[in-house]
């Protein structure tokens, strides 16, 4: 076991696949900051909770971080976080916690640029990589006296989304959604114009949509040292994305296979943007031409990154042979994976429900043989982490999943949306 402690904010599952990750390679527990006790992190035996309590501010989180770090005096710790407010967070108090914590995050300026949809856009340009045909729609005077939207140069039906997703994330209004669509621009002004009242007065990116179900959408994650050396690289194919309205996007079962063109076309723009850390982009593939357009850059490890370990590359081992001497590792490095990516299947959904959105029945041969070989791998099973009680979240969450699709996906459509 080593001697180091992953310390992580957050409830989700996708923190604890992080906390799975480091297990699994090292055999360390995880400490988790988080407001409350939720099911992904209940009741497990790889990490200990440190509750902040509900409701709490930025400045409660960071002293509690303070507390952590000063009850594991002697022990290196590495933070890491997994959300778009948290990584602000960790930029806005970096100074601080870096007198206690290993961040293995890019410089302020570098996450706020790859954040930032325009930027992407912008770079890919740059690089000859596809991209849908965007126009940018800035919320800043819709406070003036008679603002409203302008006209969208696009073809629709289009894509509405903000261009930065921390300030969005943290609005509530009625109908929200984490992405819009609109088939005319009398839907589009309407879209703008509800984004303007709930109080959003950043950039919102109007994208042509690209055509295709769940299943044209590629996922890539890398993790690039400060060396510069990109050390871990993964993707696959989305099978099936959620469906409720402010978790659309979120990849809930993807089979590993890997993207080579979409892999060197990622490992391209995190060079140009000189990025370290983790990253993961959102990539679909036009089916009318089979070009893959990408579509978000989120600097961070992503929520469903235990699709990597499916893959056979545990991004534990990434982050730990960057930063070994800090962490207090010792002895020869050895090549961290093989060199061809693991197929297998990473869902939290079941089987059944997934084998009813593949329309394409090669894929769906494909996939089926895989679910018979027991490569279908849900991130909250972990043989070494049993307890009834998770047993019982998992059953519980499964039917709440199944119930979401009924009620907001109940039949694949020809977008995904």
């Amino acid at each position: 076991m080593a001697d180091f402690r992953p310390v992580l904010l957050g409830t989700d599952l996708g923190v604890y696949s992080i906390a799975r990750s480091f297990h699994e390679a090292y055999g360390v527990r995880s400490i988790v900051v988080s407001n409350q006790l939720r099911g992904p992190i209940d009741h497990s035996r790889i990490i200990d909770n440190v509750l902040v309590g509900a409701g709490a501010d930025e400045e409660q989180t960071v002293a509690a971080l303070v507390d952590v770090a000063r009850g594991n005096a002697g022990t290196p710790l590495l933070l890491m976080v997994n959300a778009e407010h948290e990584v602000e967070l960790l930029a806005r108090n970096r100074a601080l916690l870096e007198e206690h914590y290993v961040i293995p995050f890019a410089a302020d300026d570098v996450l706020a640029a790859a954040a930032d949809k325009e930027v992407l856009a912008r770079v890919c340009e740059r690089l000859g990589i596809a991209t849908p045909a965007t126009q940018a729609v800035d919320l800043a005077a819709a406070d003036d006296a008679g603002w409203s939207p302008p006209r969208l140069g696009l073809t629709f039906p289009v894509v509405l989304k903000p261009a930065v997703s921390a300030e969005h994330l943290l609005l509530s209004y009625a109908g929200k959604r984490k992405v819009y669509t609109a088939d005319t621009q009398e839907q589009a002004d309407a879209v703008l114009r509800r984004l303007a009242g709930a109080g959003l007065r950043d950039v919102v990116l109007a994208q042509e949509l690209i055509p295709g179900d769940d299943t044209q959408g590629r996922t890539v994650t890398g993790y690039v040292d400060r060396s510069g050396e990109l050390t871990l690289m993964a993707s696959g194919r989305l099978l099936l994305q959620l469906h409720a309205p402010t978790m659309i996007g979120n990849s809930a079962t993807i089979l590993t296979e890997a993207q080579p063109e979409v892999e060197r076309q990622a490992g391209a723009i995190l060079r140009e943007l000189g990025f370290t850390g983790f990253a993961n982009f959102d990539v679909k593939v036009d089916p009318r031409d089979g070009r893959a357009h990408f579509l978000d850059l989120n600097p961070r490890i992503g929520r469903p990154n235990y699709y990597l370990n499916v893959a056979g590359r545990n991004p534990a081992r990434a982050v730990v042979a960057d930063f070994r001497t800090e962490l207090g590792i010792s002895g020869a490095s050895s090549p961290l994976y093989r060199p061809e990516q693991d197929v297998g299947v990473y869902s939290y959904l079941p089987w059944r429900l997934v084998r009813r959105y593949l329309t394409d029945q090669e894929l769906r041969r494909r996939v089926g043989r895989v679910h018979r070989t027991k490569r279908f791998t849900h991130p909250l099973a972990y043989p070494l982490d049993r307890d009834p009680r998770r047993t019982l979240y998992r059953a519980a969450s499964t039917v709440n999943l199944v119930r979401d699709f009924r009620e907001h996906y109940p039949e694949p459509t020809a977008t995904g949306l």
